[in-house]
């Protein structure tokens, strides 16, 4: 470079403020360098201000090491060679360009900017270059190509040196065409100053890097430099006006008399006209419609926000001169962009997408693009990176929890920022009852939200795209979400899980916000902590699990923290002191952490919930439920009897992505608890089959009995069902349906029917069979019954269903034994069951002997005498050949009056022990029944024969 020349372009720009000793300096032979480290002898040295660093310290050391020119902002410092301009950022800018002899020249140069887009459509124009046999270059995001030669770099759009550089190769290879992405940091930070573009095009504007730009407005100011060329018609302008900003810019370029042309979904330059057909897995379509005809597109790549990056691309081309053929030829065959909503293949039947979203709009338009697609359900995979703008954090989740049914949170590129924290970002302000869950270990939760997924769901990974590192405290570490997801899809592990793990894993920082526990104050980054398995059992835990330190009246979890927390895979949740364990958390109450935990956890899942509680029939009515939804889809049921909050908890625990609905058995014996496991399981369908006399040591009464159960009803709920027969559920036969004999009733039982094996009815004049031949399980089938129907369920499906045998353990079970004719019903008992049971044993086979062993119904309060003599009278009415009792109220059903055979044993082991059983007479219709605290089930064995 000449001296003179340098002078000569700083003054045309405005930019030269002094000069010093620059007498005999004829040429400059050296390198232009903004980095002192670089330096060698004959060089040019910028000083340039920074963020972090200011090139003026820094000029000892670049005349050390041969610097043969400063060029400065600040007044000099020494009496050597220098230039004081009024901006080194642009004086680089054109010291480059002067360098490398304006590289730029000797191709078409086109500039993409915008928030979102700006690599799509910028790859796909350079594509097609290359598809119709034009030498092309390409530089942004993903590094640069020449022709099909591909570079890495480091940042979006490179420094202004380095970009001449490439400029320079570019030249010396030939190229006709480069298309380029220019980022707002470029604009702003003048890396792309003297450059002068042929085309500039505008994609859309939205929230991103408010780090660095103080607000939209001057975010949007930094976009519109692109277009400075247009104004003296130096350069074409395509602008997007379906985007607020970009009709604005439009309108103020086109009032100034600037060389731009718009495109839109009407009122526009180029119109995009499209057939609908955006909801293809593989393809989209539309038409452009252009000045001289149509564009007819058919891309392989999908979604809205393609299909606007495809126009862009078509109407560009077509500014460029290629005719509507050679368009349709290049873009039709062009491959998806790597990370820009790019397909993972799989044979799953599931769209899994990988884009690079990572703002609140870029999400927004992705998952919106996701929705178009047919699909079941949409599920998100989303994070923020870290030393970015703060203020779109919380809106990227509020963006995809508006358009995804479930959101799974992780880590992104935390780089040197605390990822707790950003999380804690993310979910600010967001309710936390809404379907998103933490799990930072970015690989756990890919496999996580894919292990969430069934066939027909569209899952979208955002954040990372193409990028193939993960960067932590400043180190990148090889990470490829594409990769990874497409590996797991194909182990043979997927879709696989242990019987006891957990479908998604639970992270300590969702735990930590459960249990609204204090951030950590150490800064900086944290690696993931998670658990597959959740445990309150220290005699059965496995590494990797969350311990709940559960208490009751006779133990205490909290005693087996310490050894449970020596295996530090272990996270522990107790009431006490954290004892200097780091894999601990405290709770007030650990069982209600862990409610909490369930309750959430379960919001994860797309399953239709169906809640069911009442004072008997609530386990045979969840069987014959579960039976019916089982024949139509995959369904969860409460296990066993297990209808508390612990036992909610365990069932919940046990769900899995591929089932449909959900059976929740809800028992109470306080007030208070229906609501509070109605608030866990938040169910869209209740059923209360019956109210009697139960559970009233704390409910005292019926009346508090309904008042307890009829809280499932007292929510939001699609479907209510409840006891026709009861005049007391009228109050709901506006918001709900009776099921019943009672002529009211929307589903009506009659000629109820049963013999020795089944029992035949009909339920609105249609006929059922249930393999159980007691006729009040014909009352709890037709609960099911409704409620299929009320779902959507076909009456063969149901018939079908009812039609098998369930198992009810210890509920009236019928075991015809080479002796005897054995009925055990040991689980529960309380006076409408015990009556329900006695009446079903007594018309059984008439002519053979009846014994009855019965024991106690507990927890009905004052009023337990009253109900134990009402048996009593039940029994004496009927008649029995041997009554034998167990327990403290049992007593009061042997009648005074009676002439039948009575014994009465305080504890079940004196029964055992008394020989009595032994006496039972061939043949004879044996009835076990009592509350399960009594042990009866401890007789069966005897009764069988086994000892």
């Amino acid at each position: 470079m000449r001296l003179s020349e340098v002078l000569q372009l700083l003054k045309q720009h405005d930019l030269l403020l002094q000069s010093r000793a620059l007498e005999g300096i004829d040429s400059l032979s050296g390198a232009v360098r903004v980095d002192n480290r670089e330096i060698k002898a004959g060089d040019i040295f910028v000083c340039i201000k920074g963020q972090f660093a200011d090139g003026h310290r820094f000029i000892p050391d670049a005349r050390a090491r041969g610097a043969s020119l400063i060029v400065c902002e600040d007044e000099f410092t020494d009496a050597l060679p220098a230039i004081r301009v009024s901006d080194s950022r642009k004086a680089t800018a054109l010291l480059a360009k002067l360098f490398y002899n304006d590289p730029s020249s000797s191709f078409r140069l086109v500039g993409v900017t915008g928030t979102n887009g700006k690599t799509t459509t910028s790859m796909l124009l350079f594509k097609a270059a290359r598809e119709l046999g034009i030498s092309a270059g390409w530089i942004g995001t993903l590094g640069y190509y020449i022709n099909d030669n591909h570079y890495e770099t480091r940042h979006t759009t490179p420094d202004i040196l380095q970009l001449n550089g490439i400029f320079a190769q570019m030249a010396e290879q030939g190229l006709k065409l480069v298309f380029m992405e220019v980022s707002s940091h470029a604009l702003a930070l003048d890396r792309v100053f003297g450059i002068e573009f042929d085309y500039c095009l505008f994609t859309n504007l939205s929230r991103e890097h408010l780090d660095f730009h103080h607000n939209m407005e001057e975010y949007g100011k930094t976009k519109l430099k692109l277009f400075a060329g247009t104004l003296s018609g130096k350069a074409v302008g395509l602008i997007n006006t379906d985007d607020s900003f970009g009709k604005r810019i439009y309108g103020e370029l086109k009032a100034e008399g600037a060389y731009v042309f718009s495109l839109g979904s009407e009122n526009a330059d180029f119109v995009i006209r499209g057939d609908g057909s955006h909801n293809d897995w593989e393809q989209s379509r539309f038409t452009l419609q252009c000045r001289e005809g149509m564009v007819n597109i058919r891309s392989r790549l999908i979604g809205k926000f393609n299909v606007a990056n495809l126009a862009m691309s078509a109407a560009t081309l077509n500014l460029m001169g290629f005719e509507a053929r050679q368009i349709e030829q290049a873009l039709n065959y062009v491959p998806p962009v790597r990370g820009r909503f790019e397909r993972v293949a799989n044979k799953h039947g599931i769209g899994v997408f990988v884009d690079y979203a990572h703002t609140p709009d870029a999400l927004e338009n992705v998952l919106r693009a996701s929705r178009d697609l047919r699909h079941e359900r949409v599920l998100c995979l989303l994070g923020a990176g870290g030393e970015r703008d703060h203020g779109k954090r919380p809106l990227m989740l509020k963006a995809a929890l508006q358009f995804a049914d479930a959101v799974i949170i992780t880590d992104d590129n935390p780089r040197g920022e605390d990822p707790d924290a950003i999380v804690r970002e993310i979910v600010t302000g967001t309710d936390m009852w809404l379907p998103w869950w933490i799990i930072r270990d970015r690989r756990e939760a890919i496999h996580a939200i894919l292990r969430l997924a069934r066939p027909g769901d569209v899952v979208l990974i955002c954040g990372k795209g193409h990028e193939t590192y993960q960067e932590i405290e400043g180190v990148r570490h090889p990470f490829d979400d594409a990769k990874i997801a497409a590996e797991f899809m194909d182990s043979e592990t997927f879709g696989k899980q242990a019987e006891d793990e957990l479908s998604l894993p639970v992270d300590r920082l969702m735990l930590e916000l459960l249990c609204a526990a204090k951030p950590s104050e150490n800064e900086g980054y944290k690696a993931p902590s998670s658990y597959h398995r959740v445990s309150t059992d220290s005699r059965t835990i496995k590494p990797g699990s969350v311990f709940f330190a559960l208490r009751g009246p006779n133990f205490d979890g909290n005693a087996y923290l310490g050894e449970i927390l020596r295996d530090t895979s272990n996270l522990g949740v107790g009431s006490i002191g954290t004892n200097g364990w780091d894999n601990y958390l405290r709770a007030e109450e650990p069982v209600n952490a862990m409610a909490m935990l369930c309750r959430k956890y379960l919001l994860m899942f797309s399953v239709y919930k169906i809640a069911l509680t009442g004072s008997t029939g609530k386990s045979s009515t969840k069987e014959f439920l579960a039976a019916v939804f089982s024949a139509a889809a995959p369904t969860l049921k409460t296990l066993a009897n297990a209808n508390n909050l612990i036992g909610l908890c365990q069932t919940i625990l046990n769900i899995r992505p591929n089932q449909r609905y959900a059976i929740f058995e809800l028992g109470t014996n306080a007030f208070g608890e229906i609501a509070a496991l109605s608030d866990i399981c938040a169910p869209d369908a209740g059923i209360i089959i019956n109210i009697g006399p139960s559970h009233l040591e704390k409910l005292i009464d019926e009346g508090g009995v309904y008042r307890e159960k009829t809280a499932l009803f007292n929510r939001p709920l699609d479907i209510r069902l409840f006891d026709a027969d009861d005049p007391r559920f009228e109050a709901y036969s506006k918001q709900g349906k009776g099921v019943g004999l009672s002529d009211k009733a929307d589903f009506r039982l009659s000629e109820v029917l049963c013999d020795a094996q089944a029992c035949r009815f009909k339920v609105n004049g249609e006929a059922y069979t249930i393999a159980h031949p007691m006729p009040h399980m014909a009352k709890n089938a037709a609960f099911a019954i409704a409620m299929g129907r009320c779902c959507g369920l076909s009456e063969a499906t149901i018939k079908t269903a009812l039609a098998a045998p369930v198992r009810l353990e210890m509920r009236l079970q019928r075991e015809d034994l080479p002796r005897l004719l054995l009925l055990a019903d040991c689980y529960n008992a309380n006076p409408v069951s015990m009556r329900s049971a006695i009446e079903y044993w007594h018309d059984i086979e008439p002519a053979r002997p009846h014994i009855a062993i019965l024991g106690d119904m507990l927890e009905l309060g004052p009023a337990a005498a009253d109900y134990h003599d009402m048996i009593g009278a039940i029994l004496c009415d009927k008649g029995y050949d041997a009554l034998y009792t167990v327990g403290e109220q049992a007593p009061r059903y042997h009648r005074q009056d009676s002439h039948l055979q009575n014994r009465h044993f305080s504890r079940v082991e004196e029964l055992l022990e008394s020989g009595v059983l032994a006496g039972i007479p061939a043949g004879a219709v044996v009835l076990v029944k009592a509350s399960h605290s009594i042990h009866l089930e401890k007789l069966l064995p005897q009764l069988r024969g086994e000892s």
